[in-house]
């Protein structure tokens, strides 16, 4: 068992030496994507508002609650995981178009 630090954008051959059971760390941009994020790509034909070469996507449920101040109009207020078991069926179509990692 290894520790490694990978930093976005990640490239194939960062992970390479890869073996179950390593630790990993991830630094740079990490993407929070729910299972529409999926759906609309696969399934829709609609591209993401972000690039996704090379970044690391968190399968998560944010809480949002509306706010002025931010330039989205949208502020997190919690976040946590949720299974990556409901974008498996996506997952093949999904890394192929954006070549997330």
């Amino acid at each position: 068992m290894s520790t490694k630090t990978l930093t976005t954008p990640i490239r194939d051959e960062d992970l390479e030496d890869i073996k179950i059971g390593d630790i990993l760390y991830l630094d740079g941009y990490l993407i929070t994507a729910r299972d529409q994020a999926h759906h609309r790509l696969v399934k829709l034909g609609r591209k993401l508002p972000v690039d996704l070469k090379g970044k690391a996507i968190f399968h998560a449920g944010p809480i949002m609650v509306p706010t002025k101040e931010a330039k989205s109009g949208w502020k997190v207020v919690s976040i946590g995981p949720t299974t990556s078991m409901r974008m498996e069926i996506f997952e093949k179509e999904f890394l192929a178009e954006t070549g997330v990692k």
